[in-house]
């Protein structure tokens, strides 16, 4: 039987879940555009200019026209405003409510979990991390360093009291998911003379493998792999994208997601 502050509960999270993923957006949006500033002020010597996930505030990204605060409302402003800015009248992107939904509901997921808090808080630090780098990825193909490289040591970090997987089979698993791909990413550049993959992926499945151990990499792989070929599929069928290459990053991001949820099954199926 359900308590009868649950949905005053659900609702509190669903919200909070809506303005995280509000913040994810300004992260996906700024990240790539950081990090092009920096390459530009050290290769160029291009003049720093103050940029970085608050300053400046927030813009349209067309026409750079000031967003007031009441259209930047998660959801509610990109529907009053039917998908289209006010102030140029272009169209939104649909990824802002997209992330913001699914950040949402993957958060209340989570929160409802019946585990301790510090195991919600850590399962939550690293889904938002994995929504932030799906979407960078299909935006930019990059998987940011900054980014994958923290997300790899937290890995490490919320396991050395075993929150995950064992801290020996953390550190085996960061090692054998980075070298598993680094090796497979050479194999295929050998045979076909074209990289099948980027650096980046390596990292994260690195970082993967720091969360829930070496066990998972055959999965994580199987996974990701799979649903590679259904989106690749997918793109050639659905769309007039006839690119040969995929961003990677997502399905594993989205294979690590799942795993939040079904490793307590998977470690139990293991042993």
């Amino acid at each position: 039987m359900i308590e009868w502050n649950f949905y005053p509960y659900l609702i509190f999270v669903s919200i909070f879940g809506l303005c995280i993923g509000c913040f994810l957006n300004i992260i996906i949006h700024r990240v790539p555009i950081i990090l092009r500033k920096q390459w530009n002020e050290r290769v160029h010597d291009e003049k720093k200019e103050k940029y970085n996930l608050f300053v400046p505030g927030a813009s349209c990204p067309h026409c750079h026209g000031k967003i007031l605060f009441i259209y930047n409302m998660p959801i509610l402003g990109w529907l009053y405003l039917k998908g289209k800015s006010r102030c140029c009248n272009n169209k939104i992107n649909l990824r802002y409510p997209i992330v913001e939904t699914l950040t949402a509901i993957i958060t209340v997921f989570i929160m409802i979990e019946n585990d301790s808090i510090w195991p919600k808080i850590a399962a939550l630090i690293l889904a938002w991390s994995l929504i932030v780098l799906a979407f960078i990825d299909l935006d930019k193909r990059i998987l940011p360093d900054c980014i994958t490289l923290p997300l790899l040591w937290c890995g490490l970090l919320v396991n050395v009291e075993g929150m995950f997987t064992s801290l020996s089979s953390a550190v085996i698993g960061a090692t054998v998911g980075y070298l598993f791909f680094w090796l497979t990413y050479w194999l295929i550049k050998k045979l076909t003379g074209k990289e099948g993959m980027g650096y980046g992926d390596f990292k994260l499945m690195a970082a993967l493998g720091a969360w829930f151990g070496w066990e998972i990499i055959p999965f994580l792989t199987f996974i990701s792999s799979f649903l590679g070929i259904i989106g690749y599929i997918s793109l050639r069928i659905f769309t007039k994208i006839t690119n040969k290459s995929i961003a990677f990053g997502p399905y594993l991001a989205i294979s690590g997601i799942v795993f939040i949820f079904f490793h307590k099954n998977f470690n139990y199926f293991l042993y």
